[in-house]
């Protein structure tokens, strides 16, 4: 009689593979889906911060005296925001020749210190706010800084505000962050 011992040999066997790379798999999906989300979340945090950086961008200006076309702008500088442009996905900064305390063509030429500003892919100006507690909506709005102080006029074609915000949305996730101006020159993102 053989007296053969069994070996027994460690391995996987197939189900426990299957549920390993299914376990695997789960986790990241899992992952993929709130690192896409976090990413939509930190467009809109980082397009509302440079769009208080160009706000302050034109209030430099306006503080610096910087020339426009070899003259200082006699209305100061500004950033100009619509929420009839096409998609509503840019602003314009821009130096105010006519002291008219809003944006006309020729007054954003980027070989004299003007941008046009696109913003991110997704992200539009979902609502303009102005008034003395920003509550009446508008579809244009100005805002310029008129030197030396500088002294700060917000304005919408018809009426100065003391208070505006600019609401941004991700149009793809839902998320809204809002631009806060007052005509101290105070701007800052609100929570």
């Amino acid at each position: 009689m053989f007296n053969r011992k069994k070996q027994h040999k460690a391995a996987f066997s197939l189900v426990e593979m299957i549920v390993s790379m299914s376990i695997i798999v789960l986790l990241t999906a899992l992952f993929l889906a709130n690192y896409r989300a976090s990413n939509k979340r930190t467009d809109l945090v980082m397009t509302a911060q440079v769009l208080v950086t160009d706000i302050r961008y034109a209030q430099a200006n306006a503080l610096g005296l910087v020339k426009y076309d070899g003259a200082m702008p006699s209305g100061g500088w500004g950033v100009h925001f619509s929420s009839l442009d096409a998609n509503n996905s840019n602003y314009i900064i821009f130096a105010d020749s006519n002291d008219n305390k809003e944006y006309d063509d020729g007054e954003a030429a980027e070989n004299l210190g003007g941008r046009i500003v696109s913003l991110p892919t997704n992200i539009i100006i979902k609502e303009i706010l102005l008034g003395q507690n920003a509550s009446t909506s508008a579809n244009n709005f100005d805002v310029t800084f008129l030197p030396p102080d500088p002294i700060t006029r917000l304005y919408n074609g018809i009426e100065d505000g003391n208070v505006a915000r600019i609401v941004l949305e991700n149009i793809a996730s839902g998320d809204e962050k809002t631009i806060y101006l007052n005509f101290l020159g105070l701007v800052e993102v609100e929570d």
